[in-house]
């Protein structure tokens, strides 16, 4: 924490940077680092505003993390959702996310005054049409939990991850599969 606290700090009087954005996608993993981190930014920073662009791990919110996020200055929380499928969740999504308590965690991130987004993917492997249609629905019922905007992404084997095991296992990749060959913009 000591690091990224003298870094912001350096910004802050070298640049009058206003706004920092982690571009971290395990910048929840830590519960209690991350706690202590927040807690230090609300007080050496309060002029600065924050977000996590990337995404924040749904199972890493509680009440108190999301309380601590709204004394940093967090403007806007990113929720990776991923499918809105409770079924696809459970057999593809490596992060146990139980779809049932999100309306209420978007309706308390919203009444702490940070705007929400969510994160949505679709194209799993053997994902039904019906499964990808629960997502977007699942999408547009968030809306009236307070959900601000909510993106949608194709999802893409990376080599590494349990998606792309189950993808090469199953025969769904061809031959001269490469993702370092596609375009990411």
């Amino acid at each position: 924490n000591d690091d990224v606290v003298d870094e912001i700090h350096w910004l802050v009087e070298t640049y009058g940077v206003e706004e920092i954005q982690f571009l971290d996608d395990n910048f929840f993993v830590s519960k209690p680092r991350i706690k202590s981190l927040l807690k230090v930014l609300a007080e050496k920073f309060p002029d600065c505003v924050f977000s996590v662009p990337a995404g924040t791990e749904v199972n890493a919110l509680d009440h108190e993390v999301i309380d601590l996020l709204a004394k940093a200055n967090f403007h806007k929380i990113t929720l990776a959702i991923e499918a809105g499928d409770q079924d696809v969740q459970d057999a593809l999504i490596d992060k146990d996310v139980k779809l049932d308590r999100l309306p209420e965690m978007v309706s308390y991130i919203r009444s702490r005054g940070m705007s929400t987004q969510g994160l949505f993917m679709i194209g799993f492997p053997d994902e039904t049409r019906k499964e990808i249609e629960n997502t977007v629905s699942f999408a547009k019922k968030m809306k009236e939990s307070g959900l601000d905007h909510s993106n949608f992404y194709l999802v893409m084997p990376v080599p590494g991850t349990p998606i792309f095991d189950y993808c090469t296992k199953k025969g769904h990749l061809p031959v001269d599969y490469n993702p370092d060959k596609f375009q990411w913009t």
